[in-house]
């Protein structure tokens, strides 16, 4: 699965990606609301190792830029959890290096990752594509991209902090 347009290319990750990977992880969690939570080492190894070897309704797809690894997203193809068929893609993670990139390269990026999904989709025979925006930061500017690029809102996350007593 490669896809060129511009300047971006979307595709699988090959072995020399892994190092940055992991940067660009570190980074995304760094900008979400759960950026006070410790970045566990072990948890993204589980990811790393799952994600190197994935199953048939596993993907991790890269986009690069420049010669460089500027994103990724992490998606898995299932059922709906109260039907039967009804396939479809959930994104557990979409990052973009907005520092590497900038605001106009960054929505490219984003848009192009968006586009690897749906035609990973599809190859999976998916309905539909769920995109979780859950890091609590640039909300507005990503639901713009969202729906330039044909999603709807259909929901949203909403976090509701509970006090220690």
């Amino acid at each position: 699965m490669t896809q060129q347009t511009s300047t971006i290319n979307v595709r699988l990750p090959k072995d020399e990606d892994w190092a940055s990977f992991y940067q660009h992880v570190r980074k995304h969690h760094a900008r979400t609301v759960f950026a006070d939570i410790p970045f566990s080492e072990k948890k993204y190894a589980a990811i790393e190792h799952q994600a190197r070897n994935p199953a048939p309704h596993q993907c991790l797809i890269v986009a690069e830029a420049k010669g460089k690894v500027v994103g990724l997203a992490w998606i898995t193809a299932g059922e709906y959890a109260l039907g039967d068929g009804g396939v479809m893609t959930t994104t557990h993670l979409l990052a973009v290096d907005a520092e590497e990139c900038g605001p106009f390269l960054s929505a490219k990026v984003f848009k192009r990752l968006l586009r690897g999904i749906v035609i990973w989709s599809r190859s999976r025979n998916a309905r539909q594509v769920l995109v979780h925006v859950s890091t609590g930061t640039a909300i507005k500017q990503t639901d713009r991209l969202l729906r330039s690029s044909g999603a709807i809102c259909i929901g949203g996350s909403y976090l509701l902090a509970v006090n220690e007593t």
